[in-house]
């Protein structure tokens, strides 16, 4: 029906059939498919609708809160002949708002307040004929300011200097109605803005990044296409709702889904809408706020602030009293004429006089646009400027930075000594980098590296290497768009231009070589003993083989590279390379002696500049100097920063890569074990203390590392003001421009309060935290010096939740063991929220669900006097997974909770520590639990009256519960045995072996918890599929293998010999548990073999890349047609182990199979009728599961169904 859309895709698709049911066409698939089926059922309309159940949590209704919002109001002058005024002009992305201020008492002659409509110079003409209308009398307008996102264009129209960021414009608007004022919520049309003021002046600020979940184009768009409401109508339905559903902070692009399974549970339209209203108040509060402060008077200021309900949605979300200050959508237009005042009192402008109706008659033509050169300091980004003809005059107009604002507004091209981030790179990729001479090249052999990842720091050791060895380094530096649409999973930016770089040199056909390394750490000086870089970084190489299905190319050199303990100790792994290559030993080894010696030279004089620009800075102390945080790949790579130095660089300030400084001695962060973490923080650090230096941190979205990263750089800086720019691949220049100019305008007001001396922070109460001592007993101490054993009564071992009854389990061998100790309640969206309110929201879903049930658990216990020990396990691999247990402490610090310790053990040791006894007990505990698991999901899908096998199976587990706690191995047996026995007599509708099953792998918290994956294993039992969830003794078990094939990164030669006794007897309970409850009829007898799950894919990545990524990818690849007719992979969002295991498998899976049907008559014989293997990856932040992701689990269903039943068919043929 979308004749534009049609007659695109007959230009594209040369036979394109539209069938006349094509409006319908799901609906009439669904009928006859329902035709085909067996059994016929007649349609009982009475069951058509769940009565009394949503899928939502609710919220208290806004007008509970109304009392604690206060609306101000102001009155507006009447304009006298010859007044002297300003006019205010606030641009926006959607609204454009004018006003005009007298300059004699501030007050508002005239306002306007329309759309934006794409066309900011037109929405300013409007405004000008808008206010000259109003005004019946003549004006001296002696000044016009103009702020916003169209700033600059609307600027230039107006020919005036009082150009001026919205963080400053607002503040002033907020300090004038209220000198007392430290906060400002403002929320705009696009962005969304956080603002703390200290004596007057904005000392601290943040803007949403890439999302524009918390703003009103949100809101409006939410309520118009999903429920067909103007935005005039939304406050007073939402001040009538009664039950609010939790719609939580809602990504923009699945709100729409979420608002239809509302109505479709027939939750009230004005719920729906108060629902909505409190979603852009927690995307807000989460994503834009996050954890910073919230002083004692908070304004609201902004076009939403019309709408009542959100402020009072606001007031109710934080506690707090709001004050909304009168006509909240003119407070930038308003603060921008005031700061025009101010300027020319000072006399930082010139008085220049404006006309309104010459204005609003002065149109914009364009000429012809040209490419910057790039000018004396030789940028390349080579910047499309246009051409803006006004009045009768040409201006240059656009480029990443401002170099052609400084020219409009005659200001003098600011003199840099140089843009430092771009020496960077001529130092890497230039001065420092290996070269063979012309001569040589037509006879060498090529080699081709991408300009991708580490490469940006590594250049010099690599090309040297190479050139040393006589063959000719071929630098693949653009990016091919159709590569990044190969890549198999959602990559973050930089792993984008990786595969974007790897399409353009596959180009070149007479390539011999392409290098390809998985880099696992680098070296830091001064560092903590473990280091990695992410898990992106380490599979950078097997997830573009696979993308590119490289697996099999003989040209892939992929060594692991780890230079943790500097770049000696990797001689070895490149004389490896030399000799792969066909060069000996001495040549490899001689080429890298040289080549080491470049990359050390280059590291040297990094460091001297630093030295060099600090020392500058001691000679100036009034000058101020950026640092850029961040990897060389993203914040120093001028394909993936925006031209954020440029940009710095241009409004006179130098930018300075931090690698550049002298971090080396400055203390290490404790637990960072990210390799470019720590250099991170060092550097922040010493930024920190240095009164000239502030930081501007560049990270992408959807970074892992930066989720707990940026948090703790955030926490180093303290009050210092500091910039995050959140970027991808759609960032948009004006955007960044606004942050920046407002980073810098706050650096400025920040330095003139310290020069008042004005910044004394109030200083908290003293706080020791409880801790843990670890030894041959573990003991606490708690916050007031007490030291006691775990057995003591007074201790509390608190336990998360991660599928009730596996930590259920655990906490009975723990009491066993003579502790204390329980399992907190399986988290829901109460333990969601909870958490989120501590978190940044950019953490992994784990972590928040477990930092909830925590503070749930605190606010609600009996016990207040009580030694609580909350147990968080760790693990020495590159995931987030390691970070929890130091947020945790952070959280306890910051919120001076006495009495709570965190109690860490290792997988880097297989969780050694607990004793012998305590451990072989809690191991049983384990994979009794997961055993139980896979019968709990084959009884829902196979039970005939599943109501009373599940009483049946819950007895059973209590049963099972109360022996692990009470009897020794033999009662345990015996109970098992009297468990299995009844679970046997349950009647089923068929037989388990041959029931429809699909393994449920990914990341282990998300996997095992119910709420974590949306009750995945219910629902598809509803559909007769059995769920085979991937144990968590698999993982126990790997981490063994880690090691004893010295894979581990934490683990001792006791530890090894250690293991390799447990694991004898982890072997003999494994089997006898399974033989035992196998005999129910419910599970298939099956011993974990971990070592032959990752053999089986160690050609697809490496064993050296640890972590759940191996064994998900093997755990796929061994049980397809195999053990299950399909796969899903659940994982948080932004999982970087999950999404580096659903690059590799959804690349893989079907042609590994293939090479199993080799040898395997069934599977060639279903690949033929089967060649796409069902696999489905999902990613869960909490919230329900999008409509997309529903319809792609439907059809995933129907795939495993046929798969199944043409697997049994397959059986009883070939017998």
């Amino acid at each position: 029906r979308n004749k534009v859309m049609v007659n695109y895709l007959k230009k594209e698709i040369q036979h394109l059939i539209i069938p006349d049911e094509a409006p319908y066409f799901e609906a009439l698939g669904a009928a006859l498919w329902s035709l085909k089926l067996p059994e016929k059922q007649s349609l009982d309309k009475a069951k058509l609708y769940k009565v009394n159940t949503s899928s939502f949590a609710f919220l208290s209704p806004l007008k509970d809160y109304e009392e604690r919002v206060i609306f101000k109001t102001m009155e507006r002058k009447e304009a006298k002949a010859g007044d002297r005024c300003i006019i205010g002009l606030d641009v926006g992305s959607t609204t454009t708002k004018a006003v005009i201020l007298r300059e004699a008492d501030n007050a508002v002659l005239a306002s306007e307040y329309l759309r934006t409509n794409g066309d900011p110079v037109a929405a300013a003409r409007k405004c000008y004929v808008s206010l000259a209308r109003q005004v019946k009398t003549d004006l001296e307008i002696i000044g016009l300011g103009v702020t916003g996102s169209g700033r600059q264009i609307a600027g230039l129209h107006a020919l005036t200097d009082g150009v001026i960021n919205e963080i400053i414009a607002h503040a002033t608007a907020a300090v004038y109605f209220d000198p007392e004022v430290d906060t400002i919520f403002e929320i705009g049309g696009q962005d969304a803005k956080y603002t703390y003021i200290t004596n007057m002046v904005p000392s601290d600020y943040a803007m949403n990044e890439a999302c524009s979940a918390g703003t009103g184009s949100f809101l409006e768009e939410s309520a118009r296409e999903s429920l067909g409401l103007e935005m005039e109508e939304i406050a007073e339905l939402a001040m009538s709702a009664t039950n609010p559903p939790n719609f939580n902070d809602q990504c923009a692009a699945f709100i729409s889904s979420d608002i239809k399974n509302a109505v479709q549970e027939g939750i009230k339209r004005e719920d729906i809408v108060a629902g909505l209203v409190y979603s852009i108040c927690m995307n807000y509060n989460n994503r834009v706020k996050g954890n910073r402060s919230v002083g004692k008077k908070v304004f609201m200021q902004g076009g939403v602030c019309y709408n009542r309900a959100v402020p009072v949605a606001m007031a109710a979300l934080t506690g707090k009293n709001i004050i909304v200050p009168p006509e909240p959508g003119l407070m930038g237009a308003f603060g921008v004429a005031l700061e025009v005042k101010n300027k020319l009192k000072l006399g930082l402008m010139k008085e220049k006089s404006f006309d309104l109706n010459q204005l609003a008659a002065r149109e914009i033509s364009y000429g012809k646009s040209f490419i910057c050169n790039g000018g004396s300091d030789n940028c390349d980004r080579r910047c499309k400027i246009a051409i803006l003809r006004i009045d009768g005059k040409d201006y240059p107009f656009g480029g990443a930075c401002n170099k052609y604002v400084n020219l409009v507004h005659n200001l003098d091209e600011i003199a840099q000594a140089e843009d430092l981030v771009q020496l960077r790179e001529r130092l890497v990729f230039d001065k420092y980098a290996g070269r063979l001479p012309e001569k040589l090249k037509p006879v060498a052999k090529k080699i081709g590296l991408l300009k991708s990842l580490l490469t940006n720091t590594l250049y010099p050791l690599y090309s040297n290497f190479f050139t040393e060895l006589g063959l000719d380094v071929v630098l693949a530096d653009k990016i091919d768009p159709a590569g990044i649409e190969k890549r198999g999973a959602a990559f973050c930016f930089p792993v984008e231009i990786s595969h974007g770089m790897l399409a353009d040199l596959l180009k070149q056909k007479d390539l011999d070589y392409i290098f390809l390394p998985h880099v696992k750490g680098l070296n830091v000086e001064n560092n903590i003993p473990i280091s990695f870089t992410c898990p992106l970084v380490q599979g950078e190489t097997y997830c573009l083989r696979a993308a590119f299905n490289l697996n099999n190319d003989e040209r892939i050199i992929s060594p692991v590279l780890d230079f943790v303990g500097g770049y000696e100790q990797m001689k070895s792994e490149f004389v490896s390379i030399a000799r792969q290559l066909g060069f000996s030993a001495l040549e490899g080894e001689r080429a890298y002696e040289k080549a080491m010696s470049k990359q050390l030279a280059y590291l040297n004089e990094a460091q001297s500049i630093g030295k060099e620009i600090l020392k500058q800075l001691e000679d100036n102390p009034e000058q101020v100097r950026i640092v850029i945080f961040g990897r060389p790949y993203n914040a120093f790579a001028k394909e993936a920063n925006m031209g954020i130095p440029k940009k710095l660089t241009s409004r006179g300030y130098l930018a300075i890569p931090c690698d550049f400084l002298p971090y080396g001695q400055e203390e290490p962060q404790e637990r960072m074990y990210w390799s470019m973490g720590q250099v991170i923080l060092k550097a922040a650090k010493f930024v920190q203390r240095h009164r000239q230096l502030f930081g501007l941190y560049i990270t992408n979205f959807s970074c892992g590392p930066d989720s707990f990263v940026i948090t703790y750089f955030r926490d180093i800086m303290g009050r210092k003001p500091s910039l995050t720019l959140e970027l991808d691949s759609h960032t948009a220049d004006a955007g960044i421009d606004t942050r920046i100019e407002a980073f810098l305008d706050v650096i400025n007001s920040y330095l003139e309060l310290l020069k008042k001396k004005e910044r004394a922070e109030g200083r908290k109460k003293a706080f020791s935290p409880a801790r843990v001592i670890y030894g041959r007993q573990l003991k606490v101490r708690d916050s007031f010096g007490n030291i006691y054993p775990f057995t003591d009564p007074k201790v509390h071992s608190l336990l998360p939740s991660m599928g009730d009854l596996s930590m259920q389990m655990l906490a009975a061998s723990i009491r066993r063991a003579g502790m204390r100790a329980t399992v907190v309640t399986p988290p829901n969206d109460e333990e969601l929220k909870i958490g989120r309110a501590y978190a940044s929201c950019k953490e992994c879903l784990p972590l928040i669900l477990t930092v909830g049930s925590l503070l749930k658990y605190l606010r609600e216990r009996k016990d207040k006097d009580e030694i609580l020990v909350y147990y968080m396990p760790e693990a020495p691999d590159p995931c987030r997974f390691g970070q929890y247990s130091v947020l945790m402490e952070k959280i306890i610090n910051q919120e001076q909770i006495e009495n709570v310790a965190i109690f860490t053990l290792t997988s880097g040791n297989s969780y050694g520590g607990i004793g012998w006894r305590m451990l072989l007990r809690a191991w049983c505990s384990v994979v009794i639990a997961d055993v139980m698991d896979e019968i709990y999901s084959a009884l829902l899908a196979l039970a005939r009256d599943k109501e009373e096998a599940l009483d049946i199976y819950k007895q059973c587990c209590a049963k099972v519960i109360t022996s692990m706690e009470k009897d020794s191995w033999l009662g345990l047996r015996r109970v098992l045995m009297e468990v299995a026995t009844e679970l046997a007599q349950i009647p089923l509708l068929g037989s388990y072996e041959e029931a429809c099953k699909i393994a449920l792998i990914g990341e282990i918290y998300v996997r095992r918890d119910g709420f974590s994956r949306q009750y995945l294993v219910e629902r598809l039992a509803e559909k007769n599929i059995i769920s085979k969830i991937a144990p968590v003794h698999e993982w126990v078990y790997y981490c063994d293998y880690l090691i004893k094939n010295d894979l581990s990164e934490k683990c001792t030669k006791m530890d090894k010999l250690r293991v390799k006794m447990e694991t004898i007897f982890k072997v003999r309970y494994e089997r006898e548990i399974k033989s035992i409850l196998a005999k129910s009829g419910l599970y298939k007898y099956q011993l974990m073999e971990v070592d032959k799950i990752v053999e089986r894919v160690a050609h697809l990545i490496s064993p050296a890349l640890s972590g759940e990524a191996i064994l998900t990818i093997g755990a796929a690849i061994s049980e397809i047609l195999n053990e299950v007719a399909g796969v899903i992979s659940v994982g948080p969002f932004g999982c970087m182990p999950s999404r580096v295991a659903e690059a590799i498998i959804s690349k893989t899976i079907n042609n590994e199979k293939k090479r199993e049907a080799a040898e395997d008559q069934l599977i060639k014989i279903l690949l033929e009728i089967h060649p796409y293997l069902p696999f489905l990856s999902l990613e869960s932040d909490g919230n329900v599961f999008p409509q997309i992701i529903e319809a792609k689990l439907e059809a995933f269903c129907l795939q495993v169904k046929r798969i199944n039943k043409n697997l049994l068919d397959l059986k009883r043929r070939l017998g």
